[in-house]
């Protein structure tokens, strides 16, 4: 199989890339993240981002 050699700390996934394991990781930083164009809020940081890069301008 392919070699995976990046593993999450928290939940173990593990990545093949390292910048894939970043983005996972902001799956893990919770809390809530407003968005400062329509005031809506996101549960984690990677959700927050997402949107952000989909936010109509």
């Amino acid at each position: 199989g392919e070699r995976r050699p990046y593993a999450c700390s928290v939940c173990g996934k593990t990545y093949r890339h390292g910048g894939s394991l970043v983005n996972h990781r902001q799956t893990h930083q919770t809390g809530v993240f407003p968005c400062a164009v329509c005031a809506r809020r996101y549960p984690n940081l990677a959700a927050y981002r997402n949107h952000l890069r989909n936010h109509p301008r």
